[in-house]
């Protein structure tokens, strides 16, 4: 088996086993106990058998069997007890990747969560939040034919700064976030960025948009590729202004499928360096998984294929 064949079957065994353990698990009596119902606001509960039913708390209730919930669904009233129960929160909370598109980050903060996954196969990432504001994501390349030296890094530290009704649709939002990320392509190739990015929420959907610019390392690049090809170089100079756009839809129909499009381009002056992806994000409350297909510049494709797992 080749080593990319073997990276491959790692990391399908690792996906089936994060999978399987996100309906093994419920919450807790004291757990349900301890929500406080927002009247009028559509509550999203994940069951163990891995089905999911929206609609408003009724009531929660005790009795000699446990809490359960009653719940108005589209369909009927329900009880569910706790032990039943793998996830509950509002609709919003259950979109618990909000925070970022394929590549592009919201301006919605990572919160109270932290996720751990792999951005196209070979890239594994970690991100987590502080105090409701802060939001941080590492990233370290592992892809066979490199050498460690030769891998890609990735640190991103971002703050969301304002958030408010955005005055365009019912229970519409508006976060604005100011950050700054470090890349490092081969470990002697610094790129430091400066950015700032807002996004505009609605009932199915979010918009976000983002503005950079190059603000730390040199002006010239030499990238080496180990054994996958030959050596490049590449001119990234300081002040070069870039931008991004991601565009989130969820399905009507469906409680957990997103579409998906992003547009980005590191340097305004050369609009034919930018990238486009479009596809698909299948997401519940712990697991994130898109897969899509990338236009990179001079009309070359590539598949995007990412994971992450939000405990």
């Amino acid at each position: 088996m080749s080593p990319v064949a073997a990276f491959l079957a790692k990391c399908a065994i690792v996906l089936s086993c994060l999978l399987t353990a996100t309906t093994a698990w419920s919450i807790d009596d004291a757990e349900l106990e301890a929500i406080e119902i927002e009247p009028g606001v559509e509550y999203y509960v994940r069951l163990k058998s891995g089905d999911v039913m929206t609609g408003l708390i009724l009531d929660i209730v005790i009795d000699e069997k446990g809490a359960r919930v009653q719940i108005a669904t589209a369909v009927a009233d329900v009880s569910i007890y706790a032990s039943d129960i793998a996830w509950i929160g509002t609709r919003e909370q259950a979109h618990r990747s909000r925070n970022r598109g394929f590549v592009v980050p919201t301006a919605e903060p990572i919160g109270r969560d932290f996720y751990f996954g792999v951005i196209s196969a070979a890239i594994p990432t970690v991100g987590f939040g502080l105090f409701d504001v802060g939001s941080v994501v590492l990233a370290r390349s592992f892809i066979p034919g490199l050498s460690m030296r030769e891998q890609l890094s990735l640190i991103n530290l971002k703050a969301t700064v304002y958030e408010a009704e955005n005055g365009l649709v019912e229970s519409g939002r508006q976060f604005y976030a100011v950050g700054i990320n470090g890349t490092w392509l081969n470990d002697v190739n610094f790129i430091g960025h400066l950015y700032g990015v807002g996004t505009f929420t609605g009932a199915r959907s979010r918009v976000s948009s983002v503005v950079f610019a190059k603000a730390f390392g040199r002006d010239d690049y030499t990238v080496n590729l180990g054994t996958l090809g030959s050596s490049f170089r590449f001119p990234y100079a300081s002040g070069t202004f870039g931008i991004g756009l991601m565009i989130d839809v969820r399905f009507p129909e469906f409680h957990d499928l997103h579409a998906m499009a992003e547009l980005w381009g590191v340097d305004l002056a050369r609009p034919a360096q930018s990238v486009f992806v479009l596809g698909l994000r299948k997401v519940n409350t712990s697991t994130t998984m898109d897969f899509g297909l990338g236009l990179f510049p001079g009309g070359a494709l590539a598949p995007v294929i990412n994971f992450a797992y939000t405990p």
